[in-house]
């Protein structure tokens, strides 16, 4: 008798509590898809204002401040503006050193390509 009651118990409190569970399941789903779809908006507007998409607190602002003030001056040099010819001027500190230009060379090449269309023109 004692372990038909336990069954039927058993019974009551999975026929009460399921519904109870899943409707918990089903608030806690339904709040995370709000936060999915509010944090996603946040993300969209910060990206498209152009604003930083990780908050930084204050302490850390302060901190970075406080690092700059306090780096060396040595690391703080002026970035070299890079040339479209490279040299080892850099490398082996040459600074008078200039790589040649072959003048020659592009006059020739004007000269030719000139009268080539000169020819086309002319027929």
């Amino acid at each position: 008798m004692l372990s038909f009651l336990k069954g039927v118990l058993k019974g009551l409190l999975y026929v009460l509590f399921f519904p109870i569970g899943l409707l918990a399941i089903a608030i806690y789903a339904i709040f995370g898809v709000g936060v999915f779809i509010y944090r996603f908006g946040k993300l969209i507007y910060l990206f498209f204002t152009g604003r930083n998409l990780k908050n930084e607190l204050k302490e850390d602002e302060e901190v970075r401040r406080i690092l700059e003030a306090n780096k060396p001056q040595e690391e703080k040099k002026e970035e070299i503006a890079m040339s479209l010819y490279p040299s080892d001027s850099e490398l082996y500190n040459t600074n008078g050193y200039v790589s040649p230009n072959f003048e020659e060379k592009k006059e020739e090449q004007t000269e030719s390509s000139e009268v080539k269309e000169e020819e086309e023109i002319n027929g």
